[in-house]
């Protein structure tokens, strides 16, 4: 198998521009969004539904076209390592209160901070939420994931940065490049270079600001990997209350 840890993460990426992501074109695939617990070797763990947010769910939904990327990715873990999967689909109501709610921490913790500074750190880590048919949340579309994994004996492998961090040490290619890393930052090193190289090879892309995010088939997706277009627009699952989550 091959040695994911090898290859080291790019540092020499454009910095994000959330306005050219949005401005790629929709062709609407009416892929499905299925649930992620069925997947063998992958767990899941809601965080936002567990925080309480509003709109999240106790299950993790996500096109279909993704559910079987992320199927993909499992066959290329080391033996008894699995991936925990933090969140996916997102509800616009989800998204709002987590745009909110990180903005008024910002904004706590730089009371000197202008409105825009405090947005232009927040949009670092959670997209606007949006309503915009041309221009959706990545999460609303079902085509972005958050996730990590676990090894053999159920522990979390050490990335050096948490889900949700808002740090620069949560930027993909924090630890790349760097001829003083300690022995403990090598080994996280090593786990997000596993993580990233996975994802990469069976065809997601990776948001650079965060190790644990990966898209496909969304605008984030098309507008990384060259496609002419997006393949996923906003959805939402097909159940009888949905229409309670937005």
């Amino acid at each position: 198998m091959e040695n994911f840890k090898e290859k080291a993460i790019p540092t020499d990426l454009p910095a994000w521009d959330w306005a050219t992501a949005l401005s790629v074109p929709i062709v609407e695939s009416n892929d499905p969004l299925v649930p992620l617990s069925f997947i063998d070797k992958v767990l899941i763990k809601p965080d936002y539904f567990i925080q309480g947010l509003s709109g999240a769910l106790p299950e993790i939904y996500a096109r279909r076209s993704l559910q079987k990327k992320l199927y993909e990715a499992t066959l290329l873990l080391p033996e008894n390592y699995k991936f925990v999967v933090f969140d996916a689909w997102r509800s616009v109501s989800t998204q709002a209160a987590l745009f909110h709610s990180l903005n008024r921490t910002i904004a706590d913790e730089h009371p000197d901070w202008t409105d825009e500074q405090i947005r232009k750190l927040t949009l670092q880590t959670v997209a606007l939420p949006s309503r915009d048919e041309n221009a959706p949340s990545p999460h609303n579309t079902g085509g972005s994931i958050d996730l990590t994994i676990v090894d053999e004996t159920g522990l979390l492998l050490d990335m050096q940065s948490p889900f949700d961090d808002i740090t620069t040490n949560a930027e993909s290619d924090f630890l790349e490049g760097r001829d003083d890393l300690t022995e403990k930052q090598i080994i996280a090193r090593d786990n997000r270079r596993l993580l990233y190289n996975i994802m990469r090879a069976v065809g997601f892309t990776n948001y650079s600001n965060e190790w644990w995010h990966f898209d496909y088939g969304n605008q984030n997706w098309a507008s990384c990997s060259g496609a002419d277009n997006a393949i996923y627009g906003a959805t939402k699952p097909q159940f009888q209350w949905a229409t309670i989550l937005d």
